[in-house]
């Protein structure tokens, strides 16, 4: 069966999309990554076919989004540009490699194709990394989630922030439609998620139950599989520099300089470095000058696989990807969010009590995350705490049980599809 997987993003939005290609090529399937050309190369690495489209999906650091505005609406707004963004060159391009494809699985940003899925009537699949369907345990991720307001406002969230994508996305996507799809225009009350509830599309959860188990409210063809994580290449082997700092003292303290901000500068980490007592390897500081030998500054790519499991404490911004990453090697996580999901993941972590409550970055300080380092790191329950997520997490298998449940939606559905399993 030839299935085209749909993702767009940063390097790390794109990783687990990998991996699910893979477990599906595992499994006897032709499959092609449609995705932005800068991440072709890693992509074909692993032996994916990568479908390139030659347009560069910008982040919200490079939109001109004010940065006071609430990370629901700056959501909204990067939404909307992305869509006016492939409206002339990315979604025809969409159009005419995915109308060849016998199943599609689109993921977090690519919610355009769900007109391309309506248009073929092809066996379809969300594959999210955070959760979008309506329940009562938790908010939607995009809107405020720093304090528990209960299960009528956690259910009432999802619809309305539907809506809300649903009026900003209305207009494009409706002239998109019309003229390249040849489909009729969308009422203003159709979100995406609205349409793709009411059409029971199975959707692929890539997170793990064990951080956030399935709502009992809902149904059986939404699938929280666990993380779906990407090895590192066979041959990939850790530069001798980095190895000789580990083996050199005590676990160190990850800094991923990965905030979206101008917030982790070389004085901010030499005064967390003096607070702590404690050293640190910290990710692509941006500055030449010379650092203490107790500060090791990576500026290549290290797998996390590899790094994480042999350090202290990871500070960093609160992606999915960043996330599942910390969470699976076992240590307490420091999370500083700016973006959508950030806080959502951030406020979990803490709860689940696998590390300090968030920093917020307008309250940032050198001060604030050294107590966090601190706290961290000498919080024995927290360790204990982290050390056994880290054994569950890698115990999963999400990969697989995403495959699994893809496989058992179409063969419940091949009396409508007249497709091969295989």
């Amino acid at each position: 069966m030839k299935i085209t997987v749909v993702s767009w993003g940063s390097s790390g939005d794109i990783v687990p999309y990998i991996a699910l290609s893979l477990g599906l090529q595992r499994a006897g399937h032709t499959v092609q990554l449609l995705t932005d050309h800068e991440h072709q190369e890693i992509v074909n690495s692993y032996g994916v076919n990568c479908v390139s489209i030659n347009q560069n999906v910008e982040t919200f650091e490079h939109l001109d989004i004010n940065p006071f505005i609430h990370h629901t609406f700056r959501t909204i707004i990067y939404q909307k540009r992305l869509l006016q963004l492939y409206q002339e060159e990315v979604l025809p391009e969409c159009w005419r490699v995915c109308k060849d494809t016998d199943a599609i699985i689109f993921g977090e940003g690519a919610h355009p194709i769900y007109e391309i899925v309506e248009k073929l009537g092809i066996p379809s699949y969300g594959a999210f990394a955070q959760p979008h369907h309506q329940t009562h345990a938790f908010p939607v991720p995009y809107m405020p989630c720093r304090f528990d307001l209960g299960k009528i406002y956690n259910w009432l969230s999802y619809p309305l922030f539907d809506q809300l994508c649903g009026q900003f996305f209305l207009q494009p996507l409706n002239k998109w439609r019309r003229k390249s799809l040849n489909l009729s225009a969308l009422p203003p009350w159709a979100g995406i998620m609205r349409r793709m509830h009411q059409k029971k599309l199975p959707c692929l959860y890539s997170y793990s139950p064990s951080v956030l188990p399935k709502p009992s409210d809902w149904p059986d063809w939404l699938h929280v599989t666990g993380y779906w994580f990407l090895d590192r290449p066979a041959n990939w082997q850790p530069p001798t520099d980095i190895v000789d700092f580990l083996a050199a003292g005590a676990p160190p303290v990850y800094i991923s300089n990965n905030m979206n901000s101008d917030l982790l500068t070389k004085e901010v980490v030499l005064e967390v470095l003096r607070l702590i007592g404690q050293r640190i390897i910290v990710q692509s500081l941006d500055d030449d000058a010379e650092l203490p030998d107790e500060v090791f500054n990576i500026k290549q790519w290290i797998p996390h696989e590899w790094l994480l499991p042999q350090v202290a404490a990871i500070v960093h911004h609160g992606g999915c990807g960043t996330t599942m990453s910390s969470l699976r090697a076992g240590v307490p996580t420091i999370i500083i969010p700016s973006i959508t999901d950030q806080f959502f993941w951030g406020s979990r972590v803490a709860k689940l009590g696998l590390g300090p409550t968030p920093i917020l970055q307008k309250q940032f300080s050198a001060k604030r995350l050294a107590a966090a380092i601190l706290a961290a790191t000498n919080n024995k329950t927290m360790q204990a705490r982290a050390a056994a997520m880290g054994k569950r997490i890698q115990a999963e298998n999400g990969v697989m049980l995403a495959v699994e449940a893809f496989h058992h939606h179409l063969l419940s559905n091949q009396h409508h599809q007249n497709v091969s399993v295989v």
